[in-house]
């Protein structure tokens, strides 16, 4: 490896949440075999990667139970784990604390309590939860103690709402509709005004924004078709400079240069997929990076470790 790097998008299972997918998902949450994991196992790829810091976070599905008490336990597990391997591990690990979305009052419980405590490097939020998508306005409380704590939030996708069993019922979730919920969701956002109306919160997008370059000039035609949206409800592309997006993922050779004709190349952050990505894959994937001419050196370190540590002020 020839970057130093910092990752802002690996994953950690505590024991909370592999007793969670076991119990509810017969450990193929989302259709993914749950991976064994030990804090050991982040610390040991970040040595094969050059990974100097990771910020892990939890994955899809994510940790809503079915109900809010429940989910509020959960919450409260996975951070709680999360605190203790940054507090062991300060100079390795940090973590995007979870939040029991879509209970309102719940999930701003646990935004005040983290924000206080000021030991997380932000938030990570799922696509949906269990069909409750993030811009839905029940939801504005949630982003409204976001904005106040001037949160950075990571995004990651979680399968649809409803999926119908009939279509591609063979095709593991995250190949197609992970992709597909994160741009539906972060279209939705805007056009409920998410990225206006709490503009304190800064967003990172994953997996090179998914489908959003491919569709980013098309958005805005929607007015077209419905006179009654208003113009600010349709500006992708003010989104698209204005928040991060993580190279989680096969980015080359077709998504990364698309986004880099969207965004500026400061908004690019290193990410692993840990460990849900075997550690083979993640070399590979790195080693493209790495060695792409797509990027010029200094853009290199730019997305590997400089951009992710001023986002974070590391």
């Amino acid at each position: 490896m020839l970057y130093n790097k910092i990752d802002v998008h690996a994953h950690y299972l505590s024991p909370g949440y592999k007793k969670f997918l076991k119990d509810q998902f017969n450990d193929m949450g989302d259709g993914v075999k749950t991976p064994d994991y030990s804090i050991d196992t982040t610390l040991s790829i970040m040595d094969k990667t050059k990974i100097d810091y990771s910020i892990i976070s939890i994955s899809s599905p994510h940790i809503n139970t079915g109900e809010a008490s429940g989910t509020l336990e959960l919450a409260n597990e996975v951070n709680d784990y999360a605190l203790t391997q940054h507090s062991k591990y300060a100079k390795k690990i940090g973590f995007f604390a979870s939040v029991p979305m879509p209970y309102v009052d719940e999930s701003v419980q646990v935004i005040n309590q983290v924000a206080k405590t000021g030991q997380a490097a932000g938030f990570t939020l799922p696509t949906n939860s269990r069909g409750t998508y993030l811009g839905d306005p029940k939801l504005d409380p949630m982003m409204q103690a976001l904005d106040d704590a001037h949160a950075i939030v990571a995004l990651h996708p979680n399968a649809p709402g409803i999926v119908d069993s009939n279509v591609n019922p063979t095709v593991p979730q995250p190949i197609l509709e992970f992709f597909f919920d994160t741009t539906r969701t972060v279209v939705n956002m805007l056009v409920n005004g998410i990225f206006t109306r709490y503009p304190n919160i800064q967003f990172i997008i994953p997996h090179t924004g998914a489908v959003l370059p491919l569709v980013a000039n098309r958005i805005p035609l929607a007015r077209s078709l419905n006179p009654d949206l208003r113009p600010e409800q349709l500006d992708i592309q003010s989104v698209m400079g204005q928040q991060y997006f993580d190279v989680a993922g096969m980015v080359l050779s077709q998504q990364l240069p698309a986004l880099l004709e969207l965004i500026d190349p400061d908004k690019l952050l290193y990410a692993s997929d840990t460990p849900y990505t075997p550690t083979p894959v993640v070399l590979d994937l790195a080693n493209r990076l790495e060695t792409t001419d797509l990027l010029s050196q200094p853009m290199k370190q730019k997305m590997f470790n400089q951009n992710a540590r001023k986002l974070f002020s590391l």
